[in-house]
């Protein structure tokens, strides 16, 4: 079995599913919301020490977070399906990104913005 997180969303958890997946969980829900749309996404997951399966909706108002996955009991659990979801998230991602990688602005880039004047000042 593969390294395992814990994916919480909204401060309550999904479940435990493999690190790379839930990686790239985050990852599509950043890109999603740098362009203002989401994508429901269902994925396999450990609950409870048997298999189970998440449907998680991402986009810009996502507040995903990952941890380490501390209930050991949950690596015995072999999730089938980790690798089917995980190509399909990365493809997701990758049409994402091919579609909208002019609109995409680097982390790293500044760049202006304009408020609207709300108080006619």
């Amino acid at each position: 079995m593969s390294e395992l997180k814990r994916v919480s969303m909204a401060g309550a958890d999904v479940s435990v599913t493999a690190a790379e997946l839930a990686d790239l969980l985050l990852e599509y829900a950043k890109q999603l919301g740098r362009i203002g749309t989401t994508d429901t996404v269902t994925f396999p997951v450990a609950l409870d020490g048997r298999v189970g399966e998440a449907s998680i909706l991402l986009g810009p108002a996502s507040q995903i977070a990952l941890t380490e996955n501390l209930d050991r009991k949950l690596e015995r659990v072999d999730i089938p399906g980790i690798d089917e979801a995980t190509a399909d998230v990365r493809n997701r991602l990758s049409a994402l990104l091919g579609r909208t990688s002019s609109a995409l602005v680097d982390d790293d880039e500044r760049f202006d913005v304009e408020f609207l004047d709300f108080d006619g000042h």
